[in-house]
């Protein structure tokens, strides 16, 4: 039977334990806040959802922590984790998959990853996607603010405008490319 002081010791040592890993954690997880929610709105384009998913991966980030290999790269482990939250997410509301298929996601998730090691500010990044948005076609505009803006589904543009639900998908599909095509353009350019 262990003694009264052990038993103490033992409560402060795993209490201080815990206190260190709050800070550590603390420290990671607000260093990489900003860069982890703009990551999951990368995804889903749509605050409500992107705050939704971005509360679920914080909950893991910190339940998990004790996975997390010190030395590594955090926001490269809380992407993993982000990644698989949009997965779930998206498929429990079909609204987010827009025809996207997860080899899709991947190779975006790549993409993202790549170009958040530039360090290019978010504002200069906003300011390319304003600059990119300025020179889509007509029907392409109306299609970004009905669907980003006015934040209709897929399924409202498609009775609004009498299009079939696959002809929004595509046309939301071709809108997402052209933006992140010419906004990687603008980020090589910057880069050079």
């Amino acid at each position: 039977m262990q003694s009264v002081s052990t038993q103490k010791n033992q409560q402060i040592v795993t209490t201080d334990s815990e206190a260190l890993r709050l800070s550590k954690f603390g420290q990671l997880f607000e260093a990489d806040r900003n860069r982890l929610y703009s990551y999951i709105y990368a995804f889903v384009s749509n605050r409500s959802a992107a705050d939704d998913i971005f509360q679920e991966t914080s909950l893991i980030l910190w339940r998990e922590f004790d996975k997390f290999e010190m030395g590594t790269k955090f926001s490269k482990w809380a992407n993993v984790i982000a990644f698989n939250r949009v997965r779930h997410y998206r498929q429990a509301h079909k609204k987010y998959q827009l025809g996207l298929s997860d080899d899709f996601l991947q190779e975006f998730s790549k993409n993202i990853t790549v170009s958040e090691n530039r360090p290019i500010s978010v504002e200069q990044k906003w300011r390319y996607l304003e600059h990119c948005c300025s020179l889509l076609s007509e029907p392409l505009k109306k299609t970004y603010h009905s669907f980003y803006v006015n934040n209709l589904s897929a399924k409202e543009l498609a009775e609004s405008t009498g299009r079939s639900i696959h002809a929004i998908r595509k046309s939301v599909f071709k809108l997402r490319k052209r933006l992140f095509d010419c906004v990687e353009q603008k980020l090589r350019e910057g880069a050079s």
